[in-house]
Protein backbone atom coordinates (compact mmCIF):
# COMPACT_ATOMS: atom_id res chain seq x y z
CA UNK A 1 0.00 0.00 0.00
CA UNK A 2 1.47 3.62 -0.88
CA UNK A 3 1.97 5.82 2.36
CA UNK A 4 -0.09 8.60 0.80
CA UNK A 5 -3.11 5.88 0.53
CA UNK A 6 -2.87 4.89 3.86
CA UNK A 7 -2.66 8.71 4.96
CA UNK A 8 -6.19 8.82 3.37
CA UNK A 9 -7.51 5.86 4.72
CA UNK A 10 -6.84 7.33 8.12
CA UNK A 11 -8.61 10.45 7.32
CA UNK A 12 -11.74 8.73 6.41
CA UNK A 13 -11.74 6.11 8.92
CA UNK A 14 -9.87 7.74 12.07
CA UNK A 15 -9.98 11.21 11.26
CA UNK A 16 -8.07 12.15 14.75
CA UNK A 17 -4.78 9.73 13.60
CA UNK A 18 -5.60 10.77 9.56
CA UNK A 19 -5.12 14.49 10.44
CA UNK A 20 -2.06 14.04 12.69
CA UNK A 21 -0.58 12.06 9.69
CA UNK A 22 -1.75 14.30 7.10
CA UNK A 23 0.59 16.96 9.01
CA UNK A 24 3.71 14.81 9.37
CA UNK A 25 5.80 15.10 5.58
CA UNK A 26 6.25 10.91 4.26
CA UNK A 27 10.34 11.25 2.74
CA UNK A 28 11.63 7.75 1.08
CA UNK A 29 14.52 7.02 2.35
CA UNK A 30 16.30 3.78 1.15
CA UNK A 31 18.46 4.09 4.09
CA UNK A 32 15.95 3.45 6.53
CA UNK A 33 15.11 -0.25 7.09
CA UNK A 34 11.95 0.48 7.72
CA UNK A 35 10.43 3.80 9.33
CA UNK A 36 11.83 6.44 11.46
CA UNK A 37 10.25 9.71 12.69
CA UNK A 38 11.95 12.76 12.52
CA UNK A 39 10.88 16.02 14.62
CA UNK A 40 13.38 18.99 14.09
CA UNK A 41 13.31 21.13 11.96
CA UNK A 42 9.97 19.74 10.38
CA UNK A 43 7.91 16.69 11.37
CA UNK A 44 9.00 13.86 8.33
CA UNK A 45 8.21 10.22 8.83
CA UNK A 46 11.09 8.60 6.76
CA UNK A 47 10.20 5.37 5.16
CA UNK A 48 11.96 2.43 2.97
CA UNK A 49 9.01 2.37 0.06
CA UNK A 50 9.93 -0.97 -1.12
CA UNK A 51 9.67 -2.04 2.88
CA UNK A 52 5.99 -0.18 3.20
CA UNK A 53 4.30 -1.16 0.40
CA UNK A 54 5.32 -5.12 0.66
CA UNK A 55 2.55 -4.70 3.81
CA UNK A 56 -1.20 -5.50 3.88
CA UNK A 57 -3.23 -2.71 4.40
CA UNK A 58 -3.95 -3.68 7.75
CA UNK A 59 -0.10 -3.89 8.55
CA UNK A 60 0.39 -0.42 6.85
CA UNK A 61 -2.15 0.90 9.04
CA UNK A 62 -0.68 -0.30 12.08
CA UNK A 63 2.36 0.70 11.34
CA UNK A 64 1.75 4.57 10.32
CA UNK A 65 -0.62 4.24 13.90
CA UNK A 66 2.68 3.33 15.77
CA UNK A 67 4.94 5.82 14.70
CA UNK A 68 2.34 8.31 15.07
CA UNK A 69 1.51 7.30 18.62
CA UNK A 70 5.28 7.89 19.80
CA UNK A 71 5.38 11.30 17.98
CA UNK A 72 2.05 11.89 20.25
CA UNK A 73 3.86 10.74 23.43
CA UNK A 74 6.91 12.40 22.70
CA UNK A 75 8.98 9.32 23.74
CA UNK A 76 12.16 10.71 21.36
CA UNK A 77 11.92 13.22 24.37
CA UNK A 78 11.73 11.08 27.62
CA UNK A 79 14.07 8.99 27.72
CA UNK A 80 16.22 11.15 29.97
CA UNK A 81 19.31 8.89 31.35
CA UNK A 82 17.34 5.28 31.66
CA UNK A 83 19.18 2.56 29.13
CA UNK A 84 18.69 3.19 25.30
CA UNK A 85 17.14 -0.63 24.74
CA UNK A 86 15.21 -1.04 27.30
CA UNK A 87 13.40 2.53 26.63
CA UNK A 88 12.93 1.41 23.00
CA UNK A 89 11.17 -1.78 24.30
CA UNK A 90 8.87 -0.18 26.94
CA UNK A 91 7.91 2.75 24.26
CA UNK A 92 6.69 0.09 21.89
CA UNK A 93 4.88 -1.27 24.76
CA UNK A 94 2.88 1.45 25.67
CA UNK A 95 2.02 2.13 22.29
CA UNK A 96 1.28 -0.98 21.01
CA UNK A 97 -1.40 -1.19 23.58
CA UNK A 98 -3.22 1.36 21.92
CA UNK A 99 -3.20 -0.66 18.15
CA UNK A 100 -5.27 -3.35 17.38
CA UNK A 101 -3.47 -6.84 17.74
CA UNK A 102 -4.37 -7.84 13.62
CA UNK A 103 -2.97 -4.40 12.64
CA UNK A 104 0.23 -5.31 14.10
CA UNK A 105 3.44 -6.40 13.14
CA UNK A 106 3.89 -10.45 13.64
CA UNK A 107 7.38 -9.42 15.62
CA UNK A 108 5.65 -6.27 17.65
CA UNK A 109 6.58 -6.25 21.52
CA UNK A 110 3.50 -6.03 22.99
CA UNK A 111 2.64 -6.38 26.53
CA UNK A 112 1.02 -9.51 26.21
CA UNK A 113 4.15 -11.07 24.81
CA UNK A 114 6.31 -9.82 27.52
CA UNK A 115 4.16 -10.50 30.16
CA UNK A 116 4.42 -14.56 28.83
CA UNK A 117 8.00 -13.98 28.64
CA UNK A 118 8.54 -12.84 32.45
CA UNK A 119 5.82 -14.97 34.10
CA UNK A 120 4.51 -11.92 35.42
CA UNK A 121 0.80 -9.87 34.95
CA UNK A 122 1.63 -6.38 33.34
CA UNK A 123 -1.33 -3.67 33.55
CA UNK A 124 -2.38 -2.65 30.07
CA UNK A 125 -2.42 1.11 29.07
CA UNK A 126 0.09 2.68 31.07
CA UNK A 127 2.89 4.92 30.01
CA UNK A 128 6.19 4.21 28.37
CA UNK A 129 8.12 4.98 32.01
CA UNK A 130 6.16 2.46 33.67
CA UNK A 131 6.61 -0.19 31.67
CA UNK A 132 10.31 0.92 31.90
CA UNK A 133 10.32 0.29 35.65
CA UNK A 134 8.96 -3.10 35.18
CA UNK A 135 11.39 -4.81 32.82
CA UNK A 136 14.24 -2.83 34.11
CA UNK A 137 13.71 -5.21 37.08
CA UNK A 138 13.39 -7.91 35.34
CA UNK A 139 16.02 -7.64 32.54
CA UNK A 140 17.60 -10.93 33.39
CA UNK A 141 14.28 -12.22 32.02
CA UNK A 142 14.30 -10.34 28.78
CA UNK A 143 16.96 -11.68 26.46
CA UNK A 144 17.64 -8.80 23.35
CA UNK A 145 20.10 -7.82 20.75
CA UNK A 146 20.82 -5.23 19.13
CA UNK A 147 21.44 -4.91 15.44
CA UNK A 148 21.87 -1.73 13.91
CA UNK A 149 19.28 0.89 14.88
CA UNK A 150 16.80 -2.44 15.89
CA UNK A 151 16.48 -4.19 19.12
CA UNK A 152 15.64 -7.82 18.56
CA UNK A 153 13.75 -9.58 21.61
CA UNK A 154 14.44 -13.37 22.10
CA UNK A 155 12.08 -15.32 23.37
CA UNK A 156 12.46 -18.67 24.77
CA UNK A 157 10.41 -20.10 22.28
CA UNK A 158 12.65 -18.92 19.90
CA UNK A 159 10.73 -16.11 17.81
CA UNK A 160 12.24 -12.53 17.79
CA UNK A 161 10.66 -9.46 18.43
CA UNK A 162 11.70 -6.20 17.08
CA UNK A 163 11.45 -2.42 18.34
CA UNK A 164 13.33 0.05 16.05
CA UNK A 165 15.98 2.49 18.20
CA UNK A 166 14.33 5.69 17.96
CA UNK A 167 16.74 8.56 17.10
CA UNK A 168 16.98 10.77 20.04
CA UNK A 169 14.99 14.11 20.25
CA UNK A 170 17.63 17.07 21.08
CA UNK A 171 17.49 16.99 24.84
CA UNK A 172 18.04 20.76 25.19
CA UNK A 173 14.61 22.00 26.88
CA UNK A 174 14.04 25.03 23.95
CA UNK A 175 13.84 22.09 22.02
CA UNK A 176 11.98 19.78 23.75
CA UNK A 177 9.81 22.81 24.51
CA UNK A 178 9.51 23.87 20.70
CA UNK A 179 8.51 19.59 19.85
CA UNK A 180 6.00 19.59 22.36
CA UNK A 181 4.82 22.75 21.48
CA UNK A 182 4.23 22.11 17.68
CA UNK A 183 2.68 18.44 19.13
CA UNK A 184 0.37 20.19 21.33
CA UNK A 185 -1.15 22.51 18.59
CA UNK A 186 -1.35 19.43 16.27
CA UNK A 187 -3.70 17.38 18.73
CA UNK A 188 -5.73 20.11 19.34
CA UNK A 189 -6.52 20.88 15.87
CA UNK A 190 -6.94 17.17 15.31
CA UNK A 191 -9.28 16.95 18.07
CA UNK A 192 -11.60 18.95 15.91
CA UNK A 193 -11.61 16.42 13.47
CA UNK A 194 -12.79 13.31 15.33
CA UNK A 195 -12.36 12.22 19.05
CA UNK A 196 -9.01 11.21 20.84
CA UNK A 197 -8.81 7.28 21.06
CA UNK A 198 -10.05 5.81 24.38
CA UNK A 199 -7.09 5.07 26.40
CA UNK A 200 -4.69 7.31 24.54
CA UNK A 201 -6.28 10.55 25.98
CA UNK A 202 -5.53 10.38 29.38
CA UNK A 203 -2.15 9.91 28.45
CA UNK A 204 -2.42 12.87 26.08
CA UNK A 205 -3.78 14.89 29.24
CA UNK A 206 -1.01 13.81 31.67
CA UNK A 207 1.87 14.46 29.48
CA UNK A 208 0.53 18.12 28.15
CA UNK A 209 -2.00 19.42 30.92
CA UNK A 210 0.44 22.17 31.83
CA UNK A 211 0.46 23.63 28.20
CA UNK A 212 -1.56 26.16 27.20
CA UNK A 213 -2.39 26.37 23.50
CA UNK A 214 -0.80 29.34 21.69
CA UNK A 215 -3.76 30.29 19.96
CA UNK A 216 -2.14 33.52 18.54
CA UNK A 217 -0.20 30.53 16.34
CA UNK A 218 -3.21 28.59 15.61
CA UNK A 219 -4.92 32.02 14.51
CA UNK A 220 -2.21 32.76 12.32
CA UNK A 221 -2.27 29.59 10.36
CA UNK A 222 -5.69 29.01 10.10
CA UNK A 223 -5.56 32.50 8.29
CA UNK A 224 -2.56 32.04 6.35
CA UNK A 225 -2.40 28.41 5.14
CA UNK A 226 0.41 27.45 8.06
CA UNK A 227 1.63 31.16 7.88
CA UNK A 228 2.70 31.27 4.34
CA UNK A 229 2.25 34.67 2.94
CA UNK A 230 0.75 34.48 -0.55
CA UNK A 231 2.40 36.76 -3.12
CA UNK A 232 1.95 37.51 -6.56
CA UNK A 233 3.55 39.68 -9.55
CA UNK A 234 3.10 43.43 -9.95
CA UNK A 235 4.33 45.78 -12.37
CA UNK A 236 3.86 48.49 -9.77
CA UNK A 237 7.06 47.69 -8.27
CA UNK A 238 10.27 46.45 -9.94
CA UNK A 239 12.36 43.67 -8.87
CA UNK A 240 15.85 45.14 -7.29
CA UNK A 241 17.44 42.11 -8.52
CA UNK A 242 16.43 42.20 -12.42
CA UNK A 243 16.05 45.44 -14.19
CA UNK A 244 12.51 45.62 -16.04
CA UNK A 245 10.65 42.31 -14.38
CA UNK A 246 7.61 42.62 -11.89
CA UNK A 247 8.65 42.33 -8.35
CA UNK A 248 6.36 40.65 -5.60
CA UNK A 249 4.11 42.03 -3.40
CA UNK A 250 1.86 40.41 -0.94
CA UNK A 251 -1.29 39.88 -1.73
CA UNK A 252 -5.12 40.54 0.04
CA UNK A 253 -4.91 36.88 1.38
CA UNK A 254 -7.49 35.01 2.99
CA UNK A 255 -10.97 36.53 3.41
CA UNK A 256 -12.63 35.85 7.10
CA UNK A 257 -15.86 36.67 8.91
CA UNK A 258 -15.16 37.38 12.73
CA UNK A 259 -18.28 37.22 14.77
CA UNK A 260 -18.33 38.30 18.22
CA UNK A 261 -20.98 37.05 20.44
CA UNK A 262 -22.88 39.89 22.40
CA UNK A 263 -24.93 37.88 24.31
CA UNK A 264 -23.23 38.85 27.51
CA UNK A 265 -21.03 36.25 28.01
CA UNK A 266 -17.55 37.95 26.26
CA UNK A 267 -16.03 40.87 28.30
CA UNK A 268 -14.50 43.49 26.83
CA UNK A 269 -11.24 43.28 27.83
CA UNK A 270 -11.27 39.65 26.27
CA UNK A 271 -12.60 41.19 22.83
CA UNK A 272 -10.10 44.28 23.22
CA UNK A 273 -7.08 41.51 23.36
CA UNK A 274 -8.28 39.56 20.89
CA UNK A 275 -9.08 42.44 18.47
CA UNK A 276 -5.59 43.65 18.63
CA UNK A 277 -4.23 40.10 17.96
CA UNK A 278 -5.89 40.06 14.98
CA UNK A 279 -5.03 43.43 13.41
CA UNK A 280 -1.44 41.97 14.17
CA UNK A 281 -1.98 38.82 12.21
CA UNK A 282 -4.25 40.91 9.83
CA UNK A 283 -0.99 42.71 8.88
CA UNK A 284 1.20 39.57 8.76
CA UNK A 285 -0.78 37.64 6.63
CA UNK A 286 -2.62 40.34 4.45
CA UNK A 287 -5.75 38.62 5.63
CA UNK A 288 -8.79 40.44 4.88
CA UNK A 289 -11.15 40.52 7.46
CA UNK A 290 -14.68 41.36 8.18
CA UNK A 291 -16.23 42.00 11.89
CA UNK A 292 -19.88 41.51 13.10
CA UNK A 293 -21.36 41.50 16.26
CA UNK A 294 -24.51 38.70 16.78
CA UNK A 295 -26.57 37.39 19.41
CA UNK A 296 -30.39 35.97 17.64
CA UNK A 297 -28.97 38.54 14.49
CA UNK A 298 -25.83 39.53 12.91
CA UNK A 299 -25.11 43.54 12.89
CA UNK A 300 -23.84 45.05 9.12
CA UNK A 301 -20.19 43.76 8.97
CA UNK A 302 -17.62 45.90 8.88
CA UNK A 303 -13.74 46.06 8.27
CA UNK A 304 -12.16 44.76 11.22
CA UNK A 305 -9.82 48.63 11.39
CA UNK A 306 -13.29 50.14 11.38
CA UNK A 307 -14.86 48.06 13.81
CA UNK A 308 -15.99 49.58 17.43
CA UNK A 309 -18.04 47.74 19.38
CA UNK A 310 -21.31 48.87 21.17
CA UNK A 311 -22.15 48.11 24.57
CA UNK A 312 -25.93 48.80 24.01
CA UNK A 313 -26.20 45.17 21.74
CA UNK A 314 -24.95 43.84 25.21
CA UNK A 315 -27.68 40.91 26.49
CA UNK A 316 -28.45 38.33 28.68
CA UNK A 317 -28.90 35.32 27.16
CA UNK A 318 -30.24 34.44 23.69
CA UNK A 319 -27.85 33.17 21.15
CA UNK A 320 -28.24 32.01 17.59
CA UNK A 321 -24.88 31.03 15.50
CA UNK A 322 -26.83 30.05 12.47
CA UNK A 323 -27.39 33.76 11.53
CA UNK A 324 -23.65 34.11 10.80
CA UNK A 325 -23.27 31.20 8.96
CA UNK A 326 -25.72 32.57 7.01
CA UNK A 327 -24.08 35.78 6.58
CA UNK A 328 -20.99 33.86 5.18
CA UNK A 329 -22.95 32.51 2.58
CA UNK A 330 -23.98 35.73 1.12
CA UNK A 331 -20.87 37.05 1.46
CA UNK A 332 -19.05 34.39 0.15
CA UNK A 333 -16.52 33.96 2.96
CA UNK A 334 -14.48 30.87 3.08
CA UNK A 335 -13.19 31.25 6.75
CA UNK A 336 -15.34 32.32 9.83
CA UNK A 337 -13.83 32.87 13.61
CA UNK A 338 -16.72 32.74 15.86
CA UNK A 339 -16.00 34.47 19.65
CA UNK A 340 -18.25 33.22 22.12
CA UNK A 341 -18.79 31.14 25.24
CA UNK A 342 -19.93 28.26 23.13
CA UNK A 343 -23.31 28.44 24.54
CA UNK A 344 -26.06 28.34 21.43
CA UNK A 345 -27.89 27.27 18.76
CA UNK A 346 -25.50 25.77 15.98
CA UNK A 347 -25.89 25.50 12.39
CA UNK A 348 -26.15 21.65 11.16
CA UNK A 349 -23.32 22.11 9.19
CA UNK A 350 -21.37 24.42 7.13
CA UNK A 351 -19.52 25.01 3.62
CA UNK A 352 -16.89 27.00 5.29
CA UNK A 353 -13.77 26.54 7.62
CA UNK A 354 -14.81 27.43 11.12
CA UNK A 355 -12.02 28.57 13.83
CA UNK A 356 -14.65 28.48 17.44
CA UNK A 357 -12.45 30.79 19.84
CA UNK A 358 -13.99 29.78 23.09
CA UNK A 359 -13.63 32.08 26.98
CA UNK A 360 -12.64 29.90 29.48
CA UNK A 361 -14.72 27.19 30.54
CA UNK A 362 -16.80 27.53 27.38
CA UNK A 363 -17.49 24.44 25.32
CA UNK A 364 -17.47 23.51 21.14
CA UNK A 365 -21.38 23.82 20.64
CA UNK A 366 -20.51 21.58 17.50
CA UNK A 367 -18.39 18.62 16.27
CA UNK A 368 -17.33 20.42 12.97
CA UNK A 369 -14.49 23.81 12.95
CA UNK A 370 -11.18 23.68 14.68
CA UNK A 371 -11.25 25.06 18.29
CA UNK A 372 -9.36 27.37 20.66
CA UNK A 373 -9.53 28.35 24.35
CA UNK A 374 -8.62 31.89 25.39
CA UNK A 375 -7.15 32.13 28.85
CA UNK A 376 -9.14 35.20 30.81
Amino acid sequence: MRIQDIMMHLLLKQPFYGYMAASVIPVESPETQTVSMLTSPDLKLLYNRNWYESLCEEKAVGVMLHELLHLILLHSFRKENRERNLWAIACDMAVNEHIDEALLLEDAITTRKISEEIKEQIPPLKSAEFYYEIISKTENKVSFVENDNQIKVILKNGLQLTANNETEGDSSEVNKNAAKSMVADLIEQAKSEGDIPHGVDSLIHELYKTYEINWRNVLKRFLSGKGRVLKKKTCKRESKRFENLPGNRRTVGSEALLALDESGSVSDVQVLRFYNELLSIRRITGASIKVTAFDTECTAPVPIEKYVRKKERVKNGGTDFRPVFHLADRMRIPLIIIFTDGDGIPPESADQKVLWVLTKGGKKPVAFGHHIMLEA
